[in-house]
């Protein structure tokens, strides 16, 4: 089997576990704690994603890599976040990571050059994640937090207010607000923990939208994991093409 055929195996693994893991989060959420099962997960996700990016680049370098080089460290390479175009390129950090490349295959050091950051911004997830591999990998299972936003939602007809944690709208006397059907008296001040008294017909909600962060680099973890995830099964699906 080859390193492509490894790499391809590995990603098709890590959806399945990405599935797993969408359920432990939930009902850490329910639970509002965050179960060992879940960070044991990521971490164990994470390392799968990272060696099928190495193994990819394992295969490179046997199809085209300098064979005459005893004992090559392979991996798949990437820019630091605080990283330049020109220091990447001056560092020669492909050809490191890929003995041979440069010479034997311009274009695809140009490809592995377009999943840098620099690149596209949308590309910052790359480096993030290589971040809390090696956090997880050489320190400790990567903390994350739980954070709540409040929002009101006031609707009536085809009308609404919102309103985020923070803010708030001070009515005076004599004043009101009237949307669709429903009629906002002055003489009050609202917010997401105060809701105002009404008239009329309409609803009132709050609205707690939750979710799980991670600490090191501000990414909720379903979104980021699932970015990582799609994006590094592209990344394999088209080298392994060329």
């Amino acid at each position: 089997m080859s390193y492509f055929n490894d790499a391809e195996k590995l990603i098709k693994h890590a959806e399945n576990q990405f599935g797993k893991i969408k359920k432990i989060y939930e009902q850490s959420l329910r639970e509002k704690s965050i179960k060992s099962e879940l960070l044991i997960e990521i971490k164990n996700l994470m390392e799968n994603l990272r060696s099928a990016l190495d193994f990819t680049a394992h295969g490179l370098f046997i199809k085209y890599g300098d064979q005459e080089i005893s004992n090559p460290k392979i991996y798949f390479p990437y820019a630091l976040e605080k990283q330049s175009k020109s220091d990447f390129q001056h560092q020669k950090r492909i050809e490191k990571c890929i003995p041979g490349l440069s010479v034997s295959r311009p274009d695809i050091v140009i490809k592995i050059g377009s999943y840098q950051y620099f690149s596209d911004p949308t590309n910052v997830w790359l480096p993030q994640f290589m971040d809390l591999c090696n956090e997880n990998k050489h320190r400790q299972l990567t903390p994350q937090e739980r954070r709540e936003i409040k929002q009101l939602k006031l609707t009536s007809g085809r009308t609404s207010i919102s309103l985020g944690e923070g803010a708030s709208i001070s009515m005076g006397s004599g004043t009101q607000i009237r949307m669709g059907k429903m009629v906002i008296p002055g003489g009050q001040k609202f917010d997401v923990n105060n809701p105002p008294a009404t008239i009329g017909s309409g609803t009132k909600e709050i609205i707690t939208w939750v979710s799980f962060h991670f600490s090191s680099n501000n990414q909720p973890v379903i979104p980021f994991l699932e970015q990582c995830v799609d994006s590094i099964k592209k990344i394999i699906e088209e080298l392994s093409e060329l």
